[in-house]
Parts: structure tokens; C-alpha cells; sequence
């Protein structure tokens, strides 16, 4: 068990708009202050519904070796495969039973990934968002390191968390807004979002978190994978004034309730709506629910309420895809 990383060095660069020199910020809206008392307050109320031990996925057609065209596949929870211009990008994989520091405790998964870790594609690149147990599967990553030995993306900070576990990638960190150029004409861009992070005991918001703009300039395609986040108007507008309308948006729509709690770090399906409405993507898809128990809303809550809230604010159901694993958009 190794939950204290403290030891480990951490990012020491200049003063930003969002890194005061120690810790990293999002400048926009600083994070409310939450304590231990906030967390046994939560888990005290009594509210966090019952979920199924299993939930078999429903057969899809197996996955592509590549794709020319942009498209997104729905492999469970954040763990999502994009694939353009004949490269593949894994995105926060995570293949692990539990999304815990400790071996045998914590969240279980209730739903399997589409495809076993052992059965992925090649794949050339990986992003990961941010260093929570539900993103950042060391396991996975020494996995796929060493199978696939792929180029790591990941906000400033967090290769200090993965480097003993994926020898002989490169590993890129980038700030928000920091465009890196890919194979084939293809750029990443890590992009805000309204969260933060925490690995060990002593590092709250030590690491960068974020989301990432996908762009195949030669196609003129683009894909926007949001993270974790909460819902800020001014936050959203701003990505889509600097990155432009993507032709596909991956939204967040589970891990919300309850809300005083969860409000600032986790977006509801409404929140995510309403996201989608400003960013005005061509298509999207949602991510994040229907795996790992987080939160108080019942398992069948997240795809029950995206639908009400698409219904509510107008949106067709055929432009938000809430995804079964295996699900894909394409463009």
C-alpha cells in the first residue's frame, strides 16, 4: 500500500494563472474548502442508493484496429479509445477491478471494460486527466508501457506519479492551453476544468487536472474530452472561444449527488447539457457513470436523468449519446 506520495518530488515551475508556486488553482472559481467532517457529514446521511454487485454489457461489434476518421470509442467509466488519421489515443485507462490505493478495498467495478486490457489495438498514445484512483491505474499504465510503449500525456505534475511504473515511455507533462504535436498532422492540447486532485495524504492540488482538445489539422477535425469538472459558464466559453466548436464532446454525467458536496468538482447530467448547449459540439458523448460506485445516485440515475435533461433543455437524443460500452461517435 503506498497512499502518502508526498516523498516524491513535486512540479517547482514559475508562477501561473493556475500554479502559485506550490499548489496548482483554478482561477476562475477557487475550490471550497471540504474537511474530514464534510466527508463523514456525507456518508452519515444515509442516502447513497444500492447498486447491482454486476451488470453484464450488452454485446457490441468488436473494436477497430484504426480508424482514418475521427471517432471515440466507450470502453467504461473514463477510459475511452480515440482513434484518427490511423493512430490511437487511449484516455484515462483504467482496467483494474477496484479504483483504490488499496489492493482489495475500495470501489468495484460493477461493470467489466468492452475489451480486456490484454486485447487493445496498438496504441501510440495515452492522456491522462488527472491523478485520482479512478483515472490514474498504475497498473494499467505499467501495463500498456509495456506492451504497447506508448508517448504518456498528462498535466503538469503528475509524471512524477507514473514514472516508476511505465520505463521506457516518454512521458510528456503540459500546462493548460499547451499545444504538443502528434503523428499525422495531429495536435493535443491539455484544456481546464473545474476540479482538483489529491493522491496520498500530503498533495492536494500538488498535480495539474484537466481535460484535452484532440485536433486533426489535416482533416480539420476536432475532439474535446472534458475530465472531471463541475459546470462554470465562463469556463466552458472560454474553451470554446479558444478551441473552437468540436465535432465530438466527451461529457461527464455521473458522480454528482449529493450536490452540496459534489456540485463544484462534478457535473450532474443537466450541468453536462447545459456544457454541450455552450460548446456547441456536432455530437457528444457522455462518460463517467455506470462502472464504479463514487457517489449517492442510484446506478440507473445518470442515463435517466441525461435523457430528462436533454428532453428539458431541447436537444435531440441522437446528438448526445449516452454510450454502453463498446458505444462509438464518428464523424
Amino acid at each position: 500500500m503506498n497512499i502518502d506520495e508526498s516523498y516524491k518530488r513535486y512540479y517547482a515551475g514559475p508562477k501561473s494563472d493556475n500554479f502559485d508556486g506550490e499548489k496548482f488553482f483554478n482561477p476562475w472559481r477557487l475550490r471550497p474548502e471540504k474537511g474530514l467532517w464534510d466527508v463523514f457529514k456525507w456518508r452519515m446521511a444515509g442516502n447513497r442508493a444500492k447498486w447491482p454487485d454486476f451488470v453484464e454489457n450488452p454485446p457490441k461489434p468488436a473494436l477497430e484496429a484504426s480508424s482514418r476518421t475521427l471517432k471515440a470509442t466507450y470502453i467504461g467509466h473514463a477510459t475511452i479509445l480515440v482513434q484518427a488519421a490511423g493512430i490511437n489515443l487511449l484516455i484515462d485507462p483504467v482496467f483494474s477491478e477496484r479504483c483504490s490505493p488499496i489492493a482489495g478495498m475500495g470501489p468495484k467495478r460493477v461493470t467489466k471494460p468492452f475489451v480486456a486490457i490484454e486485447d487493445l489495438p496498438k496504441i501510440d498514445y495515452i492522456f491522462v486527466s488527472h491523478n485520482h484512483y479512478d483515472h490514474m491505474d498504475l497498473p494499467s499504465l505499467s501495463k500498456l508501457a509495456g506492451d504497447h510503449a506508448p508517448l504518456i500525456m498528462t498535466p503538469l505534475g503528475n509524471t512524477r506519479l507514473m514514472e516508476n511504473c511505465v520505463g521506457g515511455c516518454t512521458m510528456k507533462a503540459l500546462d493548460w492551453h499547451e499545444t504538443t504535436k502528434l503523428a499525422h498532422d495531429l495536435t493535443l492540447t491539455p484544456t481546464p476544468a473545474q476540479h482538483w486532485s489529491r493522491r496520498g495524504l500530503n498533495d492536494t492540488s500538488r498535480d495539474l487536472w484537466g481535460g484535452c482538445v484532440l485536433k486533426d489539422e489535416k482533416e480539420g477535425k476536432s475532439l474535446f474530452y472534458c475530465g472531471d469538472s463541475g459546470f462554470d459558464e465562463s469556463l466552458f466559453k472560454d474553451i470554446r472561444t479558444r478551441h473552437g466548436a468540436a465535432d465530438i464532446a466527451l461529457l461527464p454525467i455521473g458522480a454528482y449527488e449529493p450536490r452540496w458536496f459534489m456540485a463544484y468538482s462534478h457535473m450532474n447530467p443537466d450541468d453536462s447539457v447545459r456544457a454541450f448547449q455552450i460548446l456547441e459540439p456536432k455530437k457528444a458523448m457522455g462518460f463517467h457513470f455506470e462502472t464504479f460506485q463514487l457517489t449517492d445516485e442510484a446506478f440507473e440515475d445518470p442515463r435517466k436523468h441525461t435523457r430528462e435533461a436533454l428532453k428539458r433543455h431541447k436537444v435531440e437524443e441522437n446528438r448526445f449519446m449516452i454510450p454502453y460500452p463498446g458505444d462509438f461517435v464518428t464523424v
